[in-house]
């Protein structure tokens, strides 16, 4: 539903992403910087969760999809999806057919009656035009929509050319494969936290979105760099990409919060995988998975035992 999209995937980004810079507060800003070490196995970098007679086993997954021509090896997930009881998801926002009505209003929110390059001080402007211009694509495709959705807008054209990859699908597909069951993370409503998202927007917050996403477009030469250092288990490249639009989600209102509930919701699912013998796989947002307060913290507070990829494993 394409014309759901400008405000729906200001939610999904959080979801996924989840960063904001100062002053506004940041939960996956600050790092345990002890995690960040380079693993023994090949491809990707993985944690081990334990408990008795029980293990799950954690991919860090990247910051965003991989560019065209980044490809990753898939024999150690292929490998410990064998036998799986579960693969493990992460939490997302959800909108039902009843939600129509609703996510139509507030899309009618992130449109202008004033052309958006007329409401752009110059400065910004000029920066806008210059990327669209780039892009090869005419001022009339975002005259009519907000500075926030006309940077999520641009966002996307910028990585519209060729095929990105999606790792997350890759495992899904081997895990079907295996005939491993997929357990879906917590699902939240993405009506109220829309409403309550858009009700804060001010000229000056969407101003600041549009500007971190032109921040992200001029800044793309990091995304490769970041998505192959994921590809190969250096963690410390792949937290080296580009941030600056998931600094305009944390300005949303709720942000904060809805990002320590996901993090407390996915440490749950993977606690109650470990109470049934044998081992299971998650996927976790690799800064969700590092942070101060992140899933690997939360679940070392419950007594759990938890090693990282540069120890050895099977």
């Amino acid at each position: 539903m394409k014309f759901l999209r400008s405000a729906v995937v200001a939610a999904c980004l959080f979801l996924t992403l989840g960063a904001a810079a100062p002053p506004v507060e940041d939960p996956e800003g600050t790092l345990v910087e002890a995690l960040v070490v380079a693993p023994r196995t090949p491809g990707p970098a993985w944690w081990k969760v334990s408990d008795g007679d029980t293990t799950v086993w954690i991919l860090a997954m990247p910051e965003g999809g991989l560019p065209p021509g980044v490809a990753w090896d898939q024999s150690v997930v292929a490998r410990r999806l064998k036998g799986a009881n579960s693969l493990i998801q992460g939490a997302s926002m959800t909108a039902g057919v009843r939600d129509i009505p609703a996510l139509l209003k507030l899309r009618g929110q992130l449109r202008s009656k004033t052309p958006l390059e007329a409401s752009l001080p110059p400065a910004l402007r000029d920066r806008f035009v210059a990327d669209r211009t780039r892009l090869g694509k005419p001022a009339k495709r975002y005259a009519e929509w907000s500075p926030l959705a006309a940077g999520l807008m641009l966002m996307g054209d910028s990585r519209a050319k060729g095929r990105w990859g999606h790792p997350d699908n890759d495992v899904r597909r081997l895990a079907k494969k295996a005939k491993v069951p997929l357990r879906s993370g917590a699902r939240y409503d993405a009506v109220p936290f829309l409403r309550k998202a858009l009700a804060g927007l001010t000229p000056a917050i969407q101003q600041q979105c549009l500007e971190s996403a032109l921040d992200d477009i001029d800044d793309a030469g990091r995304v490769r760099p970041a998505a192959q250092g994921w590809a190969r288990g250096d963690v410390r490249s792949a937290l080296s990409g580009p941030r600056a639009f998931e600094r305009c989600v944390l300005l949303l209102s709720g942000g904060g919060d809805i990002w320590r509930r996901a993090s407390r919701d996915q440490t749950q699912d993977i606690a109650e995988a470990l109470k049934k013998p044998g081992h299971s796989v998650a996927l976790v947002g690799l800064r969700r998975l590092l942070a101060q307060d992140g899933v690997l913290a939360q679940l070392r507070a419950r007594g759990l035992t938890v090693t990282g990829p540069g120890d050895a494993a099977p």
